[in-house]
């Protein structure tokens, strides 16, 4: 990880590693996002790299395939297992330069060649072969899109306004290097303005979106939770009385993603598990822990939290205050190396 101009920056190359073990180096760094399949051709070495720059919350970078002429396949998905582990909730768009995507997403199959475009809801399955090549991505919150956005999810957006945006994307790419601190808040700005004015249309189009009297409702709500998200008595009936809209309506709204009463537990639950690898909160009992966010129950907490995790809240605790000693005599050189890109993501991102 290093800070520069453009802003907070990860960056990862298999060239450290020994040929052999190139491709491992990348299922392990890039397995924060998905679950990555067995090369299918070994006998040409993983050269690649990647970098991510933050953008306020959204991720933006790509991956170099250092190999032209040779390309090698292997898959790339997000089960439905993963997403209750993980609970990643965003969206993952990717600009393919000269990779191809193929396999399906959802029930939908896929195929995204070199120039095209796609989106991929992180909190929906999707089972992808990888023709490596390079390509221009970007991660974003799923508050961040238009209400809808989910309807995207394996589509080519290589149309319309979606090969605008795909000319912004490459701008970007080609400029991040030379824009300022002091420049820094308008390219925000302006990448947030592109990815709704670009996908919004599509999303007319296909006539999934929600109306804008939705749309309004669901970040009104959203809003709300995020206001009381720590409150104990928290509920669908609560915010339907503060929201003046039923019951019925509210299900409707949040029933592509899940649902209310599963959005509010998904947030606690994260919300938890940043305070517990927060490297500078104050230590507290698991106890106190699932109190503050809305746990009554300690043992329920810590179900829900292995549910979601694959680990308790205990052993999380303990394995930060491990890292924090190994971090506390370890080299500033050392300490910088430990840092992978699923610690990297997590620490700065909210999915």
């Amino acid at each position: 990880m290093s800070t520069t101009s453009e802003g907070l920056s990860y960056r990862f190359s298999t060239a450290y590693a020994p040929a052999r073990e190139r491709f491992d180096a990348w299922r392990a760094d890039t397995g924060a996002l998905f679950d990555i399949g067995m090369l299918e051709d070994e006998h040409v070495p993983y050269d690649s790299q990647f970098d991510f720059t933050l953008l306020d919350q959204i991720m933006f970078g790509g991956r170099q395939w250092l190999h032209p002429e040779h390309r090698v396949e292997h898959a790339m998905s997000r089960s439905a297992q993963r997403i209750r582990s993980d609970g990643l909730d965003g969206y993952y768009l990717q600009l393919q330069i000269s990779e191809t995507l193929s396999g399906s997403a959802g029930r939908d199959p896929v195929l995204i060649g070199p120039g095209d475009m796609c989106v991929l809801d992180l909190a929906t399955p999707f089972d992808l072969k990888v023709s490596t090549g390079d390509t221009i991505c970007m991660v974003i919150p799923r508050d961040l899109l238009p209400a809808g956005a989910a309807a995207l999810h394996g589509r080519s957006l290589s149309h319309g306004m979606g090969s605008m945006l795909a000319d912004y994307l490459r701008s970007l790419r080609r400029n991040m290097s030379v824009v300022s601190a002091g420049e820094m808040p308008y390219a925000v700005q302006a990448t947030k303005n592109m990815l709704l004015a670009c996908l919004a249309p599509t999303l007319d189009t296909l006539k999934q979106a929600e109306t804008e009297l939705d749309a309004m409702f669901v970040n009104r709500v959203r809003d709300y939770i995020e206001q009381h998200l720590l409150s104990p008595d928290l509920s669908p009936d609560r915010i339907c009385k503060a929201m003046g809209i039923s019951r019925s309506k509210l299900y409707r709204l949040f029933e592509p993603t899940g649902g209310v009463a599963r959005l509010i537990q998904h947030k606690r639950l994260h919300r938890a598990r940043n305070l517990l690898i927060d490297p500078t909160a104050e230590r507290m009992r698991i106890s106190e822990v699932a109190w503050r966010h809305g746990f009554v129950n300690e043992k329920h907490f810590s179900r829900l939290f292995k549910e979601k995790f694959g680990c308790t809240p205990s052993e999380v605790a303990a394995r930060e205050f491990r890292r924090e000693s190994e971090y506390a005599h370890a080299s500033p050189e050392q300490s910088a190396a430990s840092t992978n890109f699923s610690d990297w993501m997590r620490s700065f991102v909210s999915l």
